[in-house]
C-alpha cells in the first residue's frame, strides 16, 4: 500500500503544482513576475495540457504594471515557445481555435495568433489550412451575434490566406447580419477573384430588401469597376448608388471610370 500511496501522492503533488502555476499564468490582475513563472513552467512541463494552457494567455489583456506592452511581451513569448514546439503543437491549436474561452460578453479570445502558428508549422501547406478554416467558417455562420470577434478574424486571416476553395464558404458571410462583417466580407472576397462565385452574392447587396450601407454600396462599385465584372441581371439596382461624376457603365454591363474622374 505504501508504495502505491506514494505514486498516488507525488501525481496529485504534480496535479496541484500544475493547477497553481496555470492560474498564475492566466491571472491577468498578478503580477508580471509570477504570471512570468507560471508560464515558464508550462513551457518546462511541455504537455499537451500546459501547451493548451499557454495558448490561453492569448484569451485575456494583462493588467497592472507593464500595461499593454508587458501584455505584448508574453504573448509574444508564447508564440515563439508554440512555434519551438512543432507540429507536437498542433493538436491543441486545431482545439484552441475551434473553442470559445473566456466569457460570452465582451470575449477577448484571439485566434489570430493561432492560426498563424497553424499555419507556420505546418509550413503553408494548403490543405490542412483549408480543412481547419472549414471548420471555423462552419462553427460560426452568418447571422446575429452580440461581439462578431471570431468572424471578424476568420476574414482577416482569409483575406491574406487565399484558396480558392474557401470563396463560396466565405460568401455566406455577405448575409450576415453585421454591417462591418459584410464589409469586411466585401472585401476578402475581391482578395479571391472569382467572378463566378462572388458577382451574384455581391450583386444581392444593392436589392432593395438589402437595405446596404453606403460604404459597402461604394466598395462594391470601386470592386467591380476594377475588376471588370459584369453588372448583368443587375444594372438597374446599381446604377442609382452610383457616383454619375465619377462612374459610368457601358453596353456591356460593366463599369469604368470616366475620364478625368
Amino acid at each position: 500500500m505504501g508504495f502505491f500511496s506514494s505514486i498516488f501522492n507525488k501525481q496529485e503533488r504534480a496535479e496541484r503544482s500544475f493547477d497553481r502555476n496555470l492560474r498564475a499564468a492566466l491571472n491577468k490582475r498578478v503580477q508580471p513576475e509570477e504570471r512570468w513563472a507560471g508560464l515558464h513552467t508550462l513551457r518546462d512541463l511541455g504537455t499537451p495540457e500546459a501547451i493548451y494552457g499557454l495558448l490561453r494567455r492569448f484569451t485575456f489583456l494583462a493588467e497592472g504594471k507593464g500595461g499593454l506592452v508587458t501584455d505584448e511581451e508574453e504573448k509574444n513569448w508564447v508564440f515563439q515557445v508554440i512555434l519551438e514546439f512543432g507540429p507536437k503543437a498542433l493538436p491543441e491549436l486545431e482545439e484552441f481555435v475551434l473553442s470559445k474561452e473566456g466569457p460570452a460578453v465582451n470575449p477577448t479570445h484571439s485566434i489570430s495568433q493561432a492560426l498563424q502558428l497553424f499555419r507556420m508549422i505546418h509550413r503553408d501547406a494548403a490543405d490542412p489550412m483549408f480543412e481547419l478554416l472549414k471548420k471555423l467558417i462552419d462553427a460560426n455562420e452568418p447571422g446575429y451575434e452580440r461581439e462578431p470577434l471570431r468572424k471578424e478574424e476568420i476574414l482577416a486571416f482569409c483575406k491574406d490566406w487565399v484558396d480558392p476553395r474557401l470563396a463560396p464558404l466565405l460568401a455566406g458571410y455577405l448575409e450576415d447580419a453585421n454591417e462591418t462583417i459584410r464589409y469586411m466580407a466585401v472585401e476578402c472576397l475581391f482578395r479571391y477573384d472569382d467572378e463566378s462565385t462572388c458577382r451574384e452574392p455581391m450583386l444581392k447587396l444593392f436589392l432593395p430588401e438589402h437595405d446596404e450601407s453606403l460604404r459597402i454600396h461604394n466598395r462594391l462599385v470601386q470592386g467591380f469597376c476594377e475588376k471588370g465584372w459584369s453588372l448583368k441581371g443587375y444594372r438597374s439596382f446599381v446604377e442609382p448608388h452610383m457616383n454619375a461624376d465619377e462612374y459610368q457603365i457601358l453596353r456591356g454591363d460593366t463599369i469604368v471610370k470616366k475620364k478625368g474622374a
